[in-house]
């Protein structure tokens, strides 16, 4: 659910391109997404960091892009020109429901310095964007979830760390479909959506 921002795009420039494709989405949070292709109930799945290696499937790089810890414009952290794991500890962080290990601030930033901060979930973008705004907490996103609301003002992102953190994701998609043009095309309209 929060990858619209750059899916619809290349589902609306892959419809005009290859009209005979149906496309369609399998909705819903999935901890193997994999398991949908091996099932033939997928032939495209989004794979978040390494993708692991499964006979029969191919996996392909999409983008990188770069977990930026979100707060509000007036929070006393915002000043900070990037935060750390400490920076964390006494603050609520608001993210997805899912596993910590699917968090990438919690698994890549706070968890290898031992930072357990309280959490706080909401199941969309948007809902964790207002509570950020309103000071119920802190969060990290993907630039490229927040980048309209980050140019509006309505909150700011800070790096996580003096390097930041960032992630890559990739496609998995079929052996057998891996070569047809209008898959290439698809992963192509992906990759410049996100320029």
């Amino acid at each position: 659910h929060t990858c619209y921002d750059w899916l619809m795009p290349a589902m609306d420039a892959m419809r005009a391109h290859w009209p005979q494709v149906e496309l369609d989405l399998v909705g819903g949070f999935r901890a193997d997404p994999l398991a949908l292709i091996e099932q033939g109930r997928a032939d495209f799945a989004v794979i978040h960091g390494k993708p692991p290696r499964r006979p029969g499937i191919v996996t392909v790089p999409l983008f990188t892009y770069e977990t930026l810890a979100i707060l509000a414009p007036d929070h006393p952290l915002a000043r900070k020109p990037y935060l750390t794991p400490g920076d964390f500890a006494d603050q609520v962080l608001i993210s997805y429901p899912v596993d910590d290990a699917m968090i990438d601030v919690i698994r890549y930033f706070l968890a290898p310095r031992g930072i357990r901060p309280k959490r706080r979930n909401a199941e969309l973008t948007v809902a964790i964007l207002q509570l950020v705004a309103s000071r119920r907490g802190i969060a990290a996103l993907p630039d490229w979830s927040v980048k309209p609301y980050l140019e509006r003002g309505y909150v700011v992102g800070k790096p996580l760390g003096a390097r930041g953190l960032h992630c890559a994701l990739s496609a998995a998609v079929p052996q057998s479909l891996a070569d047809k043009p209008y898959l290439k095309d698809f992963i192509a309209k992906v990759r410049e959506g996100v320029r």
